[in-house]
């Protein structure tokens, strides 16, 4: 049966590492070295035992899942993977990240390591293998990307 009423099993996009779908999405699970955002995109530490925000000259080994509702009333700071806790990396998959320019479906997905977001070109961007932008966006807006490393 088809699905006719999206929102019924999906909620709409609402921050950077939430899946935009559950059609057969793959993460693995890394501990954490530095602070990583969620919609983050990650590379693993020098001795591959860790993963931490990507830096100039890393490779992309996948994007941090959004895990935690964000405490509005208190206002923490729990929209991230805080040092040596478990986190889960989206390797395949559909999934929201923040656009760090205008981008345009089916464009390749590109990272620039200054800002962390998402981009198509870039004199300093690192490319995210077998990465493509799903919808439209600019600067700051959320937008889908479809992503699938090994």
């Amino acid at each position: 049966m088809p699905i006719t009423n999206y929102p019924d099993y999906m909620q709409p996009a609402g921050k950077a590492g939430q899946l935009s779908s559950y059609q057969d999405y793959t993460a693995d699970t890394y501990a954490v070295e530095a602070k990583v955002p969620f919609g983050a995109p990650v590379q693993l530490n020098t001795t591959g035992t860790a993963i931490k925000p990507i830096t100039t000259g890393g490779t992309v080994i996948g994007i941090a899942l959004a895990q935690n509702i964000h405490d509005y009333v208190e206002k923490k700071d729990d929209q991230n993977y805080p040092v040596g806790e478990p986190a889960a990396i989206v390797k395949r998959g559909r999934i929201f990240v923040v656009a760090g320019g205008d981008v345009i479906n089916g464009q390749a997905v590109k990272v620039d390591p200054t800002t962390q977001k998402f981009v198509a070109s870039g004199a300093s961007a690192i490319d995210v293998s077998n990465a493509v932008f799903k919808s439209n966006a600019t600067a700051d807006q959320l937008v889908e990307i479809e992503i699938n490393l090994p």
